[in-house]
């Protein structure tokens, strides 16, 4: 499986200045890990499910399966941002469109020095910024090494365990799918292995998405739903790299936004429910 993922990769071939600032931007490749066994959408007979509408979704789901990213970065703070590509406009007015995205689709911005992230996030269009003190997270190093386009990287594995969010989301969803069989199945929820690799080569302790606190780098990153991979890495001499802060939206805790987040689903739930994407 990983094998054919790299296949569609470009070379990660690292661009140096003459004196190595470790400043600079790396450029990333994601691909969503293809399930082994694709369970069939159990429906209400009563009210089959439009073929339309079925492809739609099939094509929303395969346009986000893979993705790119880039990471901005200088000594003390980072800024992660998604590369979108344009959409093609549609000629027919009586066209809908399925939009499915996994995960958070903001800017993640980290602060070393003043010990803290922004993340940006929405609301059903109302934009928001979620402001934390970082937590430093508990990797674990394994003694094995690989190599990454020209960078000697190391192995580190990070265990993340279900929240009691996810718990109650599931447990609320196995209840509404008990009543009314739902579109698209919850999967149950499962601590979260993660598996990356880092080269000291670079010694930033920053990394794409979440993931940071290693002494290096992190060029690849595996949770078990998808594949990380850098493709390129600039680094240059320069003057400082700026970082641009995310500042459009709200300030709010996670503790918050997750409350905002809740209530306006509540809010637009129907006698049957709504359709929940498993993270």
């Amino acid at each position: 499986m990983t094998k054919v993922i790299y296949t569609a990769l470009f070379l990660l071939v690292p661009i140096l200045s003459e004196a190595q600032e470790f400043q600079g931007k790396a450029e990333y490749f994601w691909k969503r890990i293809p399930k082994k066994k694709t369970e069939k959408v159990k429906t209400d007979p009563k009210e089959p499910v439009d073929p339309e509408f079925e492809k739609v979704v099939k094509e929303a789901v395969k346009k986000a399966s893979e993705k790119q990213y880039t990471l901005t970065f200088n000594k003390t703070e980072c800024l992660y941002e998604e590369e979108k590509a344009l959409e093609k406009p549609s000629n027919n007015t009586e066209d809908f469109s399925v939009s499915i995205s996994y995960g958070t689709t903001g800017n993640k911005y980290l602060n070393l020095k003043e010990q803290t992230s922004v993340v940006e996030d929405n609301v059903f269009d109302k934009e928001f910024l979620i402001v934390e003190p970082l937590v430093k997270p508990d990797w674990k190093l394994i003694d094995e090494t690989k190599k990454i386009g020209d960078y000697n990287c190391f192995k580190a594995e990070l265990v993340i365990p279900v929240s009691e969010k996810q718990k109650q989301d599931y447990e609320d969803f196995l209840k509404r799918d008990a009543q009314k069989p739902a579109l698209f199945k919850m999967a149950k929820p499962e601590d979260k292995i993660v598996t990356v690799w880092y080269t000291p080569e670079i010694p930033l302790s920053f990394g794409p998405d979440n993931y940071w606190g290693l002494p290096g780098l992190i060029l690849e990153v595996n949770d078990g739903f998808g594949i990380l991979l850098c493709t390129k890495v600039t680094l240059s001499n320069k003057e400082k790299t700026k970082i641009k802060v995310p500042n459009k939206g709200e300030k709010v805790s996670q503790k918050k936004f997750d409350e905002i987040r809740k209530k306006k689903e509540d809010s637009m739930k129907d006698e049957d429910g709504v359709i929940y994407f498993q993270h």
